[in-house]
């Protein structure tokens, strides 16, 4: 089953998915477009819930939505979708004749990261069970991520944070300024890379946003370690936009033997 629930299920042709509140989730405008979507897959509407936009010209909106358990399918494209407000990485996942297209969020968001680093171990060749995991820490702290799977083995990280330029920091008064700009570009740079060795087309070669399939290879190519000061990169699909800094201390992002699955 290429889109699962915590029950149900059906078919159709392409479903667009999206994150919220750390859910992959299918969100409409107008309940009865989510109500016609889900009658054709097969699933309840009565699942259906409601939320209010918070930010942007259609802020207290209502906006419709379904929480979805996970996908699966072949990963058979990736993307970057150049918006006015950011970068957004997308993949697309394929069932026989199903196709699922998940929005992670900005290329510099949590969720795209998460998968960034993950990436390098996937086997294009296979199936892959798709998902997000979020959990509360014992000391109150919000964490959340992807998860995958292919075969019942959980796709490890790929980039450990040992592997990735560090933050730096600047301290004014008692406010601590964490800058993440030389790690979101080698995330940025890590990404485009994938793309160039496992994906025909590029998000800035592909206009209509197709075409983005596995190469016939199929096998993911061994990824570069972070050049050193005096190195360039040998290749550069584009040039990242400026990535933001962050203000008060960085998150200490789990590792994977604290995940809970």
């Amino acid at each position: 089953m290429g889109m699962n629930t915590r029950g149900g299920g059906g078919s159709s042709n392409k479903t667009y998915l999206g994150v919220y509140a750390n859910q992959l989730v299918l969100e409409y405008a107008k309940e009865e477009d989510l109500v016609a979507k889900l009658e054709a897959l097969g699933y309840d509407p009565d699942k259906i819930q409601e939320r209010k936009k918070t930010k942007g010209k259609n802020e207290g909106q209502s906006v419709y939505y379904f929480v979805v358990w996970d996908v699966e399918g072949m990963l058979t494209g990736i993307s970057i979708n150049e918006t006015d407000w950011g970068d957004f990485v997308e993949l697309e996942f394929t069932d026989v004749d199903e196709k699922f297209v998940i929005s992670l969020g900005d290329v510099f968001s949590r969720m795209s990261k998460d998968f960034i680093r993950r990436m390098e171990n996937l086997d294009l060749g296979s199936e892959i069970n798709f998902g997000l995991w979020s959990m509360t820490t014992d000391d109150g702290k919000n964490r959340s991520g992807v998860k995958m799977y292919q075969d019942d083995t959980k796709v490890e990280y790929a980039l450990t944070f040992d592997d990735m330029p560090e933050p730096t920091q600047t301290k004014k008064g008692r406010t601590v300024t964490w800058n993440y700009d030389e790690q979101e570009a080698f995330l940025y740079e890590e990404l485009n890379k994938y793309l160039a060795d496992n994906f025909k087309g590029s998000s800035s070669d592909d206009e209509d946003g197709s075409g983005k399939t596995p190469l016939d290879s199929a096998t993911p190519k061994k990824r570069a370690t972070a050049p050193t000061a005096d190195e360039k990169p040998s290749t550069r699909a584009k040039q990242p936009r400026k990535p933001r800094g962050k203000v008060a201390e960085p998150a200490e992002e789990a590792e994977d033997d604290d995940l809970p699955f």
